[in-house]
């Protein structure tokens, strides 16, 4: 059944990425995203970890894209706010881990969540930072609350943030739009 789910999900993806970009650039990068998007979302939902081998090209090729002058600069922003993106992508989540581990004196986070940030920061550059944060805690509030609250899950309970990331990249880029127009 996962693999049906698999499929459905990267045939919606690319479906959606033709749809609004046709047979352009932004097509090819969003068909490349979709497939990191949907690897990484099924791993750390079952083993709790985000490789290496998966967030380090994904921040490559977010970098790399940064050059393309024919690119939308709203969506795909340059070299430099790809790379100020992608520094403080990693930075913020490693800063909470770090917060926490002072704090409780134990792991909170791992560093897979810092460098899929990261790599969203390349990808689409600072400004899509606070949003990104913002939408996937309200996403993992929203589906663990009730599972504190009947009491099957309690605050020990390790959940991967990943895929929650992931998501709240979704919304952000559903709403780019609508955020773009309040920004300016």
């Amino acid at each position: 059944f996962q693999y049906f789910i698999v499929e459905l999900i990267v045939g919606a993806g690319f479906l959606l990425s033709f749809h609004l970009f046709k047979f352009t650039v932004p097509t090819l990068l969003f068909f490349v995203l979709t497939i990191f998007f949907v690897i990484i979302f099924f791993i750390d939902l079952k083993h709790f970890i985000i490789p290496n081998e998966l967030t380090f090209p994904l921040m490559a090729i977010g970098f790399f894209k940064s050059f393309d002058p024919n690119l939308n600069k709203y969506l795909f922003p340059d070299y430099i706010n790809s790379l100020i993106g992608g520094v403080a992508g990693y930075l913020i989540i490693w800063f909470i881990i770090f917060a926490y581990k002072k704090i409780k004196n134990k792991e909170g986070m791992g560093l897979g969540d810092a460098k899929l940030l990261s790599a969203l920061g390349f990808w689409f550059g600072w400004i899509c930072l606070p949003f990104i944060l913002f939408f996937s805690s309200l996403i993992a509030l929203i589906t663990n609350v009730p599972s504190l609250l009947n009491k099957t899950k309690d605050l020990q309970t390790k959940i991967p943030f990943g895929p929650y990331i992931i998501l709240g990249c979704i919304v952000y880029l559903l709403l780019f739009e609508k955020i773009i127009k309040l920004l300016n």
